[in-house]
């Protein structure tokens, strides 16, 4: 499997043949991971924050994601190379058995739904819970608490830029470590 790492702007951006299969193996692998999915938007919000743009240096997996972020990378002489979040999540998500799954974000029931769509996709799936992203900092130490107790591998956060890569970040380690 062909990767490299170059820079956008000072942010990294890892280049894969196959970006699904290399999560995969580092779940696999029990490797920790912290996936960013990298467009210009997020470029341009970490140039002026700089708590983001550290936390997006020090994740395992930048991935790009977006039409600007592709379109640089070819004008760069570095191919096409572009995976969407819900591409790579949906590839992941369906190769994966028996691994404990979370689901944290989204408005109030949008988590539910999307337990149900992945679960008829793939009857296999253990979640073991899932969470809105309207919670309070009152009820984000339970909510902690809660993940920590059920040891999931894979925790999918939607909870909008930049504070899901923050809050990844953040509590990162409530996902057991090989």
């Amino acid at each position: 499997m062909t990767t490299s790492r170059l820079t956008v702007q000072g942010l990294p951006v890892d280049l894969y043949d196959d970006y699904h299969y290399a999560l995969y193996q580092r779940l696999q692998q029990r490797q920790g991971t912290h996936v960013v999915t990298l467009n210009a938007e997020m470029v341009m919000q970490a140039c002026r924050q700089p708590a983001l743009r550290t936390v997006i240096q020090q994740a395992e997996l930048v991935v790009p994601d977006g039409v600007g972020i592709t379109l640089y990378l070819k004008l760069r002489g570095r191919g096409t190379y572009h995976a969407p979040g819900i591409d790579l999540v949906s590839q992941v998500l369906d190769r994966l058995q028996g691994e404990p799954i979370f689901f944290l974000g989204g408005a109030p029931g949008v988590a539910e739904q999307a337990i149900r769509y992945w679960q008829q996709r793939n009857p296999n799936l253990v979640i073991v819970g899932y969470h809105h992203g309207y919670f309070t900092p009152a009820e984000e130490n339970a909510l902690v608490d809660e993940i920590t107790q059920k040891q999931p591998r894979l925790i999918l956060v939607a909870l909008g830029v930049p504070r899901q890569e923050l809050w990844i970040y953040q509590h990162r380690r409530c996902c057991p470590q090989a």
